[in-house]
């Protein structure tokens, strides 16, 4: 009998896994709040003309074709990707602003411009930032974290140190510039992970080859044909989506979750992911005996 498999959300995270779980054979149910897929990424449409309501640009196109590769696709199979020269403004006050250009050699004139000799500095970041990339991106964040056993590999080993995991992106950054400027530029990617640059590891220059090396993109259209793509994608595996779906609680039995409550019904099933913001998962669909954090870790 084929494993009944639900998804709350309809976001990156909750396509992906629909779309994985469908290749792996599940019975896969989509459950989405809104009328439509995206989540953060969803679209807001008034008098002809549309919005992209959270992200609204593209870093790591390799992680995107790696996902797409997984059910035979390309990215170019969905949506045009064009670079953009700027790849951003940065605004420092009133008509006080910064292009960063998608050049790397006019990247260097510009740092020289600003700290003369750091383009050299910035260089050597940058080639150091490139190896933790690779290595970051495919011997840790590719693993299923599942088991410490899983990172023991010899090129992770061998390159530890390199990593620059005991040493913060803060004091990292400051070996190649002083300029509070540059400074800011360079530290800004770390924001995305939720951290302040000085209690986030070195390790996360990486970020910075990302933005820097690997380009600031935009799919022609809007971001939300990424997530068109990755609903077709989804849909093509047999995932089925049901749309203004608000889901009120999950059951748990026996240290699992077997049902989910929602506004119209129940509904079971073999495995439960929930793809909805962490805190309203714990907060709001778990009792009390199955959250993992306590209100105060929360305030």
């Amino acid at each position: 009998m084929t494993k009944k498999a639900i998804v709350i959300g309809a976001g990156f995270s909750g396509l992906s896994a629909s779309a994985c779980l469908a290749k792996a054979g599940f019975d896969v149910t989509v459950l989405e709040k809104h009328d439509h897929a995206g989540g953060r990424a969803r679209i807001y449409e008034e008098a002809g003309f549309t919005f992209d309501m959270g992200p609204s640009w593209y870093w790591m196109p390799d992680v995107f074709e790696r996902y797409f590769a997984l059910f035979g696709k390309k990215v170019s199979d969905y949506y045009e990707l064009k670079r953009l020269d700027p790849s951003y403004f940065i605004y420092w006050g009133k008509n006080d602003f910064t292009p960063v250009p998608a050049d790397l050699t006019a990247l260097y004139r510009l740092f020289d411009s600003l700290d003369p000799g750091s383009s050299k500095r910035l260089e050597k970041f940058l080639k150091e930032a490139a190896f933790k990339y690779e290595t970051g991106m495919n011997k840790l964040v590719y693993k299923p974290g599942q088991s410490l056993l899983e990172f023991i590999d010899a090129d992770l080993i061998s390159g530890l140190f390199k990593l620059d995991i005991f040493s913060s992106i803060s004091s990292h950054i400051r070996k190649v510039t002083k300029h509070p400027r540059l400074i800011q530029m360079l530290e800004f990617p770390a924001l995305f992970l939720g951290a302040l640059p000085q209690n986030t590891p070195a390790l996360y220059s990486l970020m910075n080859y990302a933005d820097m090396v690997g380009g600031t993109w935009f799919p022609t259209g809007g971001m939300h044909q990424i997530v068109k793509a990755m609903q077709q994608v989804a849909e093509e595996q047999g995932v089925r989506f049901k749309f203004n779906c608000c889901v009120k609680k999950l059951e748990v039995q026996d240290g699992k979750v077997t049902a989910v409550h929602t506004a119209n019904g129940v509904m079971h099933a073999d495995v439960v992911v929930s793809s909805a913001d962490y805190h309203f998962t714990e907060t709001q669909l778990l009792e009390q005996p199955y959250r993992n954090y306590k209100a105060e870790y929360w305030d």
